[in-house]
């Protein structure tokens, strides 16, 4: 997925959810995901978009944490409306519920997160350890 793609994509997932994009915040200070603002009437939600790459084939993973998303870790949370359009818009990306990204992280389920940087940083979750401002 490039990044007109993730745009579209929240695009129209805001629209069939009765949402409207606020903005979108690209990857910078170090953070490993880009975002995009979505307004609800009840609250606003960051779309997160982290790219990956693993034995050579890249690998996109989507979630959602309270808006924006600054420094530290996200406070992901779920909106499974959401979340289920932009499965539908993005079929190749891994989308990842809020019990996902609380649980622990193995890294035998997920080789790629650098063993070094996981002694380093120490995430308390895989959530802190896919999307982050270390990396």
């Amino acid at each position: 997925m490039d990044q007109k793609e993730f745009r579209k994509a929240c695009y129209e997932a805001a629209r069939r959810t009765d949402g409207q994009v606020t903005e979108f915040l690209p990857s910078e200070r170090g953070q490993n995901y880009e975002q995009c603002g979505i307004a609800y009437r009840h609250r606003t939600v960051a779309v997160l978009w982290t790219r990956e790459w693993r034995e050579g084939a890249k690998w996109d993973g989507i979630a959602l944490a309270e808006s924006p998303a600054w420094f530290g870790s996200p406070s992901f949370v779920d909106e499974p409306g959401l979340l289920a359009v932009l499965a539908e818009l993005l079929p190749r990306a891994r989308m990842f519920t809020r019990a996902e990204l609380e649980g622990p992280l193995d890294l035998a389920v997920w080789p790629w997160i650098s063993e070094r940087k996981v002694r380093t940083h120490r995430p308390g979750n895989l959530g802190e350890a896919l999307f982050n401002f270390w990396d």
